[in-house]
């Protein structure tokens, strides 16, 4: 399956870092507005994973990583792309900015067979959205645009599908806390907003996500039952979400934790959740390949309706193992076409 990344940020790093040693996945361009020696040096030196282990090397149309040859170019959106001169099957746009539907379509129309966009689009229901452990039976996998949603999402909508199988969900609210990121200031900078002008290596940052409509949109049974907000802290890596849910059926932490330990042995959660009783922190889930590991050591209820459960996860890693494995379903789906 030939894959060209549009966006070589840390999604698009992340995804080429585990995808080195892949057979079924080969990754034939990079597309990038930024210096590609400065995008080599990102990819070979990175601050949260550490040194690459592979050997790098540039060549005139892009460059090498153990001798695979990937081109790179420096194409920005469709109307600069030639996706069938590269044979690209799946283009995976890892831009972080917001995608509608023309802008897929158009990428389509230069040549590549599918899109999967790595992060929320503007419409869910021009593209559809597909979280891993939440909504696989509702997924057409041989539709040419998929959305892979928002990391916050893919952390909390399987959990909440096992929840409400269970227990019966009436409404949950959510708190994302996670690590800073490029769109953040290092220092006090007028910018975009009063609170984003801020320094995120100084402070925690309210913010917003759409993450809830993700939600929404994934499991039409919370519809108009979900909120959710967001926290920027002082950390470069390792995400949480804070989760409180009503629940129906009166239930104990110590259950809770129970059906969470059941479900996750099977399908379709047993790649995408994971729980522990260790008393980890935020830097212990680095490098995990989960969308979400349940801190079973945090989970409490009030009065057992109300029951409040946190969530660790690598909002970059995890979000790129959730790429791989839907690369794989998509080129499952081209095979009985």
């Amino acid at each position: 399956m030939n894959i060209s990344i549009l966006g070589f940020g840390r999604i698009g790093r992340d995804l080429l870092r585990q995808t080195l040693n892949d057979d079924l996945i080969n990754i034939v361009s990079i597309s990038d507005i930024a210096d590609k020696d400065n995008l080599l040096y990102l990819l070979k030196y990175d601050t949260i994973y550490g040194k690459l282990d592979a050997e790098i090397e540039t060549t005139d149309t892009g460059f090498k990583v153990n001798g695979k040859h990937i081109v790179f170019n420096t194409w920005k959106d469709a109307s600069e792309s030639s996706w069938s001169e590269l044979e690209t099957d799946i283009l995976i746009i890892s831009t972080g900015r917001q995608q509608d539907v023309d802008e897929v379509n158009a990428h389509i129309e230069k040549g590549c067979q599918r899109v999967l966009i790595a992060s929320t689009p503007k419409s869910g229901s021009d593209i559809q959205i597909y979280v891993p452990g939440a909504n696989d039976a509702k997924v057409d996998f041989t539709n040419n645009k998929i959305s892979l949603g928002s990391n916050t999402a893919n952390a909390v909508a399987p959990l909440l599908r096992i929840l409400n199988d269970e227990f019966g969900v009436d409404r949950a609210f959510l708190t994302t806390v996670h690590g800073y990121s490029n769109s953040n200031r290092l220092a006090d900078v007028a910018g975009e907003g009063f609170r984003l002008n801020r320094a995120a290596g100084e402070n925690i940052i309210p913010g917003i996500t759409k993450s809830s409509e993700v939600i929404e949109t994934v499991l039409p049974f919370m519809k108009d039952k979900v909120a959710s907000s967001s926290m920027t802290v002082p950390v470069p890596d390792g995400s949480t979400v804070d989760l409180t849910i009503d629940i129906q059926k009166p239930a104990s932490s110590e259950r809770v934790n129970q059906v969470i330990q059941e479900a996750i042995k099977n399908l379709p959660y047993n790649k995408v959740l994971d729980i522990t009783f260790d008393p980890i922190v935020s830097s212990d889930v680095v490098g995990n390949s989960h969308s979400g590991i349940i801190d079973g050591l945090a989970t409490m209820g009030i009065n057992d309706t109300k029951i409040k459960v946190l969530i660790w996860f690598d909002n970059g890693w995890g979000y790129s193992a959730r790429i791989i494995d839907t690369i794989n379903k998509l080129s499952e789906s081209s095979t009985h076409e």
